[in-house]
């Protein structure tokens, strides 16, 4: 992946500083659906807990060992609903992971290579804590909690979010920082209408817009004025039952930036991005102990204003990263005793890119997995199989660069990717999450897989992250997390190796009934190496520091200061000099839930 030179287009300027900052900084999950099995499993997830909360439950009554702390006792409580749903994501570390999580306006380069592909959220080294079927909710700083109203028979919640930022250094440069105010606005809705008894019509969105008042032109799309951003996981969808088969068509949207890593810190590219998914899910319970679920998803992905600029590298075009794709996934789960789950899963994915510098392929995987629950406080999930993608081959043409076609001039950019890899592999994931003792909790995943890449035609990772929250006393928590994560390129001139370690770790604490207060600092270290002779290598740490504090002004309303300041240390590779780079933020929130 190379070091590529500052270009004019307004899509693509370096480190863009725009969005909803503020609540988008999920990591990036679902836009590798289809590619990645421990994503496409973790939407089988979504479906049955959707369903659970609907009262129209479809699983079996094991539990998890997610917990949730309590104030009052200044202890951890296991959920005692008696019936939370295995495979649920836990959010008890969120508080340490946000202070590293990647965002447009954000200095952190702490991006999962695993998930670089999916350039509609952003790459964090964590699992997403929020669902498929819901928005961004865990925000930076955050809107929690809604209020609800009733308009006729619609169940109506509406939150509010205000933010102001100052940000000293948008475009994340060594050499040229540009400072910015900018202005935030986002209304938060969550509908539904209960139509009969067995079907339910719901929307769950974020929609609001940003401004830049000093620098509308770094925009990435929509002219910077008044940028509109639609969160992620917006969400409208009509649930049916039919018998023993409950069914949710769905329609997902989103219009926001999306980034673009590389690995290169500066050279990150930010654009805009519509993402559309509509799709067909059911849920059947054969019997008291089989269970199958399928989910067909086609999926469109367009950037925004991609006008042409002959300066640009064809690995820079925009147009790159629009891609359309149909899948086909299911899941067989057998729990005689509901328990414990066994299950199969698998399916197929087509893949079309837009533009002609990816290749065009079909992702199959096939695999099995097994939930464990260990007493009431632990769970396991453990998931493996085979991953099979098949890419067409490049094309040849007359032009010697599309494909390279032995040497070429140094200015001459190749067209394509140059990468006819193709894969055939296992893949595997375990995750364990435990309530130590009332006052420690506790999660661990790791495994490998193959997901798509934005230079190559996939990426191949093999990670490992743990979390720890800890009550040190009333009314705190410290939370610790850290990761690993080794990954390689497919191949082609843009292939890279790298290897990405750090530890990220919070404390908060509710000082009174009204302010709360909280701490974090993060430490990241990124060492890359070039396959491809076009590829960039290099090495560089990072260092976040977190504060926010939280004034409740009343039930439903809440002012929130945040600062947040990234300090990055490139220490090889081209041009190492003038990269380094500080950034600070200040943040001011206001949240109001109806």
């Amino acid at each position: 992946m190379t070091a590529r030179p500052l270009f004019l287009h307004r899509s693509s300027l370096i480190a863009i500083a725009l969005g909803a900052v503020q609540l988008m900084s999920l990591s990036s999950v679902f836009a590798q659906y289809g590619a990645s099995p421990t994503q496409t499993g973790l939407f089988f997830d979504d479906l049955r807990a959707r369903q659970k909360a609907e009262k129209a439950a479809t699983t079996d009554d094991t539990r998890d060992g997610d917990v949730t702390y309590d104030y009052d006792s200044g202890v951890y409580r296991a959920n005692d609903d008696g019936g939370d749903t295995m495979g649920r994501r836990t959010t008890d570390y969120e508080s340490a992971r946000e202070v590293s999580r990647p965002s447009v306006r954000s200095g952190s380069s702490a991006f999962a290579a695993r998930t670089v592909g999916d350039y509609t959220n952003y790459a964090g080294q964590y699992t997403s804590p929020t669902g498929f079927f819901a928005p961004t909710y865990i925000s930076d700083p955050f809107l929690s909690g809604r209020r609800n109203v009733r308009l006729g028979p619609i169940n109506v919640g509406f939150g509010l979010y205000q933010g102001f930022e100052y940000n000293d250094n948008v475009n994340r440069s060594g050499t040229n920082p540009e400072e910015d105010f900018i202005s935030t606005t986002l209304l938060n809705i969550d509908a539904n209408y209960q139509i009969t008894q067995n079907n339910r019509l719901s929307l769950s969105t974020a929609i609001g817009f940003d401004h830049y008042f000093n620098n509308p032109d770094l925009a990435p799309y929509g002219g910077g004025d008044f940028v509109l951003n639609v969160l992620p996981g917006s969400t409208l969808a009509f649930d049916i039952k039919a018998g023993p088969v409950y069914i949710t068509i769905y329609n997902r949207t989103s219009v926001r930036p999306a980034a673009r890593n590389d690995f290169a810190l500066t050279r990150s590219q930010v654009f805009g991005v519509l993402q559309n998914d509509t799709g067909v899910a059911a849920n059947w319970r054969i019997n008291s102990a089989w269970t199958l679920a399928m989910n067909y998803m086609h999926s469109i992905a367009s950037p925004l204003d991609t006008e042409q600029n002959d300066g640009v590298d064809p690995v820079d075009d925009t147009n790159n990263f629009g891609r359309t794709t149909d899948s086909l996934h299911g899941s067989l789960s057998f729990s005689p005793s509901g328990t414990w789950v066994l299950g199969a899963e698998g399916g197929i994915t087509s893949l079309k890119y837009d533009g002609r510098f990816n290749n065009d392929g079909t992702l199959l995987n096939a695999g099995a997995f097994l939930v464990i629950p260990v007493g009431d406080k632990t769970y396991i999930r453990l998931a493996g199989g085979y991953q099979h993608f098949e890419f067409k081959d490049i094309a040849t043409l007359a032009d010697g660069t599309f494909p390279r076609i032995g040497p070429v001039p140094a200015t001459a950019a190749p067209l394509t990717n140059e990468d006819n890899s193709d894969l055939s592999d296992f893949y595997y994931g375990v995750t364990i999450s435990n309530q130590l003792n009332s006052r420690v909790s506790q999660s661990l995943n790791f495994g490998r897989e193959s997901s798509l890449n934005v230079t190559s035609n996939y990426i191949t990772s093999n990670y490992i992250n743990y979390g720890m929250s800890i009550i040190a006393w009333k009314g705190s928590r410290v939370s610790l997390s850290g990761y690993y994560e080794q990954a390689e390129g497919s191949g082609g001139v843009y292939a890279q190796e790298l290897s990405q370690y750090g530890l990220d770790a919070y404390l908060s604490h509710r000082i009174n009934s009204k302010i709360t207060a909280g701490f974090g600092y993060h430490f990241g270290r990124t060492d890359t190496n070039a396959v491809g002779d076009k590829a960039i290598r290099g090495n560089f740490d990072q260092h976040a520091l977190n504060f926010d504090i939280t004034y409740a002004l009343s039930p439903k309303s809440s002012m929130v200061l945040g600062y947040r300041f990234f300090m990055t240390d490139v220490t090889t590779g081209p041009r190492f000099d003038d990269q380094d780079f500080e950034q600070n933020r200040i943040i001011l929130g206001f949240n109001y839930n109806f």
